[in-house]
């Protein structure tokens, strides 16, 4: 279908195909990090007694009553208020705590808050300590004013909506990600182990006689076969035209191929991005004289990877 095709048939094919956005699905959101809470569910249902408790007196009283019960409980504080899950994770083993500067002229400059995984009781000061912080925080407002039924509800589109404003973290690997299920389905049906975003002195480790040259280099990915001791590494890049020069990619990946070959392992370049690809015929045409295999991701997806594991692992 593909790799039999003459340069000029694989340019036109590649032109005519030719993607405006790298963003599958799996870029919008993580949802492997919408995640975390799970082991505090009795303590996420428990505050919904706040909910709605328009009694400052009651609303206090309530809290008190659930912190001495369910310690625990302040573990949540900082999904409400939605921090990072980095410093979630620091602040529960105790490497940090959380630092609040003040404003008033009467205060201290700062307040500090533990939020230890390890807590089993707190004192009736501590409690205090900790309401005052919910209500300078704005989550007694909160309560009051905006969670109409559900903590869980809540928390979980706390998450959702850190993880989407974290799609700039993804931005550079977005077509990886959108081209990773294409090498995922593709691998398991010809048996084959697939490596993402590793270093080739990864296969080493499989019998391979990796060079100095190449061992500290990152692969986007690599399809191995252990058995039979052949690889090949794809690496997939999008294009959006902002700066982008094809001759100087094409180039720098024709000498990437002969490193990668004189080592004994295969190469393949996966690109696209209409607005730098699609009026570089020339450069296309030399890509697809030079590298054995060139490919866009509507190629990759209909075909021509199941051309090129065949064609080499058979």
């Amino acid at each position: 279908m593909f790799i039999d095709k003459s340069p000029e048939e694989l340019t036109s094919i590649f032109v005519n195909n030719l993607l405006t956005t790298n963003r599958g699905f799996n870029y919008f959101v993580d949802w492997n990090n919408v995640k975390g809470y799970e082991q505090y569910l009795v303590e996420i249902h428990a505050l919904d007694v706040l909910v709605g408790c328009e009694s400052d007196t009651e609303f206090k009283r309530r809290f008190e009553d659930l912190l001495t019960k369910l310690p625990k409980t302040i573990l949540l504080f900082p999904y409400l208020f939605g921090l990072a899950k980095e410093e979630r994770k620091k602040l529960n083993k105790g490497k940090n705590k959380l630092t609040i500067i003040q404003d008033e002229i009467d205060s201290a400059d700062k307040l500090t808050y533990s939020f230890p995984e390890n807590i089993t009781t707190l004192t009736k000061e501590q409690i205090n300590i900790y309401y005052d912080f919910f209500v300078q925080m704005g989550l007694k407002t909160l309560y009051q004013k905006i969670i109409e039924k559900s903590t869980l509800d809540y928390i979980i589109g706390v998450l959702v909506g850190m993880d989407s404003n974290g799609r700039k973290n993804r931005g550079g690997s977005a077509f990886e990600l959108a081209c990773q299920p294409i090498f995922e389905k593709e691998c398991k049906k010809h048996n084959l182990l697939l490596l993402a975003q590793t270093k080739f002195q990864k296969l080493q480790a499989f019998g391979f006689n990796i060079s100095q040259d190449i061992a500290n280099r990152k692969a986007d990915f690599i399809v191995v076969d252990v058995r039979n001791k052949k690889a090949i590494n794809f690496e997939v890049n999008f294009y959006n035209g902002t700066g982008s020069k094809p001759e100087e990619i094409i180039d720098s990946y024709i000498n990437r191929q002969n490193d990668l070959n004189a080592t004994g392992i295969g190469f393949s370049l996966v690109t696209d991005g209409k607005e730098c690809w699609n009026n570089a015929s020339n450069q296309l045409n030399k890509g697809f004289r030079h590298l054995k295999y060139l490919q866009n991701f509507h190629m990759l997806k209909h075909g021509m990877l199941d051309e090129i594991l065949t064609s080499i692992f058979a």
